[in-house]
């Protein structure tokens, strides 16, 4: 299994590059337009919902790559008393789930799963 940590500043003007790093991995994997496009999508509401969730200055991911079946992406710092059931937390978990396979909250991270 391969492991890259990435952390960026608690600014939307730095998600651009967690996206960009993304689509270098999932070219490495030789994965179709489609699929990369998917997964920044859900990467950027995730990236959404930390941002809004969280009073740190930073927000780590991790993309970890399984045997290149599998990929899952931590998001981490979200601070589960600060997740409301806002309409716009609502639509950005509902846009995640329809572009990966699982998403789900373990502790601080937002969990994305999809299969390769």
């Amino acid at each position: 299994m391969d492991k890259i940590k990435y952390q960026i500043p608690n600014d939307a003007k730095y998600f651009s590059t967690v996206r960009l790093t993304l689509s270098g991995i999932l070219n490495l994997l030789n994965r179709n337009i489609e699929e990369i496009e998917d997964l920044k999508m859900a990467v950027t509401e995730s990236l959404n919902i930390a941002q809004n969730c969280t009073d740190l200055d930073y927000i780590d991911l991790v993309f970890e790559i399984e045997e290149e079946k599998n990929i899952k992406i931590f998001v981490s710092e979200i601070e589960k008393d600060k997740l409301d059931s806002s309409e716009n937390l609502f639509l950005a978990k509902t846009i995640i789930e329809s572009l990966v396979d699982e998403c789900y909250f373990d502790g601080n991270k937002l969990i994305l799963s999809k299969k390769l």
